[in-house]
C-alpha cells in the first residue's frame, strides 16, 4: 500500500494509486535548472502527475512561472491540492493536455518532462511498480513519448533555451544521437542515487 503523503526536502506530496507516484528523482530537476535559470522563467511541464517536479522547482525559484500538464484529470486535482499545499499555486498553473496538443502559441525557456520512457517488453523486471501503465511505458522501446516531446517541443522553445527529460540510462547516448541531427545539444546528464544517468538537459 502507498503512502498517502511523501516526503520531500523542501514539500510534501500527496499520492494516489490512479496517478505516477514521485521518487526521489525530483530533486534532480531544480539541481539542473540552477546553473542556467535565467532572471525570469516561463516554464512547461508535460505529464506533470501529482505535480511534484513543478512544486519542486517552485520551491527552489523565485523567478518562475509554470504551466503543468497532463492528460489525466485526476492527476490535474491532486497536482492542484498539492500546489496548494505548497503554498505556490499562485505559481503552477493547471491544463489538461495531451503532450503539447492544447499549447497554442505559448514560448517557453524550459519544457520540462519525466513521460513514459520503459519498454513494455521489460515490464517483468517492474512488477513493484503499482503505477498506471500508460505513466510508465512507451512504444518503439520506450523511447517513443521522449522522441515526441523533442521534436514537437522546438517550435514551443524561446532562443537558447532547454528541455530537461527524465529517462533510463540506456537511452542516453540514442538521445545524444537524436539531439545532434535535429538542431538540439545535450548538454549534461545528471545521475540518479543509484549513478545512473536519470535526467538530460538539452539546448536549443
Amino acid at each position: 500500500m502507498k503512502s498517502n503523503i511523501i516526503e520531500f526536502d523542501k514539500f510534501r506530496i500527496r499520492t494516489s494509486p490512479e496517478v505516477f507516484t514521485p521518487r526521489e528523482d525530483v530533486e534532480i530537476f531544480p539541481s539542473l535548472l540552477k546553473n542556467v535559470i535565467k532572471k525570469k522563467n516561463n516554464i512547461l511541464e508535460l505529464g506533470t502527475g501529482t505535480g511534484a517536479i513543478s512544486i519542486a522547482i517552485a520551491k527552489n525559484f523565485n523567478n518562475t512561472k509554470i504551466l503543468a500538464t497532463d492528460i489525466n484529470s485526476t492527476a490535474l486535482k491532486i497536482a492542484l491540492k498539492n500546489a496548494k499545499l505548497n503554498n505556490v499555486d499562485h505559481v503552477i498553473k493547471f491544463k489538461k493536455s495531451n503532450w503539447f496538443s492544447e499549447i497554442k502559441n505559448e514560448k517557453f525557456d524550459f519544457i520540462i518532462s519525466n513521460p513514459p520512457y520503459l519498454a513494455k517488453s521489460n515490464s517483468m523486471y517492474y512488477e513493484n511498480h503499482q503505477d498506471p501503465e500508460n505513466s510508465l511505458y512507451s512504444k518503439s522501446n520506450g523511447i517513443k513519448d521522449i522522441i515526441k516531446i523533442l521534436n514537437d517541443g522546438i517550435k514551443y522553445l524561446n532562443k537558447n533555451s532547454y528541455f530537461l527529460i527524465e529517462h533510463s540510462h540506456n537511452q542516453t547516448l540514442l538521445l545524444k544521437e537524436y539531439a545532434d541531427n535535429n538542431s538540439l545539444k545535450l548538454v549534461l546528464s545528471k545521475k540518479d542515487s543509484l549513478g545512473f544517468n536519470r535526467v538530460s538537459l538539452f539546448s536549443n
